[in-house]
């Protein structure tokens, strides 16, 4: 028996959290004997597993044929994205090279071949699995609920979050117990509840959420995610190996820059461009699902 609608986005994430508590330190034990893991890394997969547990709640309700459709257009939405997506992370790049500094990593040729296998296969995974959930469920349900504006703010304040929200890695210096799951994600819940977090994390939260806003109102005009997944895979692919390769020169060429790209201002600059550019030049209405209210 199916859940009422209303109750779908309260359970997906009471199944996340409940699923990753109890998850994580059996993961933690578990890995041990095979390929030992960090406690916070164990936790990381541990609220991946059950987030995929959880949104198998609602597959009903998520029709990947829409989100997806499998037409010959979908691979010319993709490569539209990972073209915006290098044009965009090359301004990013170029900005914070010009007044940050960066330098080779000075990596062996096997590990530069390792990092570059890892960026891609995220590029490939992660948009798959975020697009479907961020914008192909949370982003639908709240738009049927609140509307298509607030439900579209909400989404990328959701997607923000998850990504700012983090696992201290203070606990894998301390014991580990089956309880440990709990006091984990308390921990990284807990900085919501101070001020001075948001403001240390201003310019990154800040580019997240832009971020979030930009693949959610190109989902609302394209209806479907294969332009997310071409812009989103690329971004992921450019910051991971970009990030994976350099270092940031000790003392930045201005001050104010601290290298980290994703927290930079000019990376805001060029986010609110490119989310002004496709809001005004990627016009293609369609219906919001399970509504019938025009799209924006």
């Amino acid at each position: 028996m199916s859940l009422p609608p209303k109750y779908l986005l309260p359970v997906f994430f009471l199944v996340l959290l409940a699923g990753a508590t109890i998850l994580g330190p059996i993961l933690y034990f578990g890995l041990t004997f095979v390929y030992p893991t960090p406690f916070h890394r164990a936790m990381d997969r541990a609220l991946l597993i059950s987030a995929v547990v959880a949104l198998g709640l609602a597959w009903s309700r998520i029709p990947l044929g829409k989100l997806w459709p499998r037409n010959g257009d979908a691979w010319k939405d993709v490569l539209l994205g990972v073209f915006i997506a290098a044009v965009a992370a090359q301004a990013m790049i170029a900005g914070n090279l010009a007044l940050s500094g960066f330098t080779s990593a000075d990596l062996p040729t096997r590990a530069v071949f390792n990092r570059i296998l890892l960026a891609l296969v995220a590029a490939i995974l992660v948009p798959l699995l975020e697009e479907t959930v961020f914008r192909g469920f949370i982003q639908t349900e709240l738009i049927e609920r609140i509307g298509w504006l607030r439900g579209w703010i909400l989404a990328a304040a959701i997607y923000m979050l998850a990504h700012l929200l983090k696992i201290p890695g203070d606990f894998d210096q301390q014991p580990v117990h089956p309880w440990s799951g709990v006091t984990a994600l308390g921990a990284a819940f807990l900085p919501l509840t101070q001020g001075a977090f948001f403001l240390a994390h201003m310019g990154k939260g800040l580019n997240l959420f832009l971020l979030g806003l930009i693949l959610g109102g190109i989902f609302l005009r394209a209806g479907s995610l294969w332009m997310n997944a071409g812009l989103h895979g690329g971004l992921v692919f450019i910051w991971l190996l970009f990030n994976g390769l350099t270092r940031p020169v000790p003392q930045p060429y201005v001050a104010f820059f601290k290298g980290d790209i994703l927290s930079s201002p000019l990376t805001t600059v060029v986010l609110v461009m490119l989310g002004l550019w496709l809001w005004r030049f990627y016009r293609h209405p369609s219906v919001l699902p399970e509504t019938g209210e025009n799209a924006p």
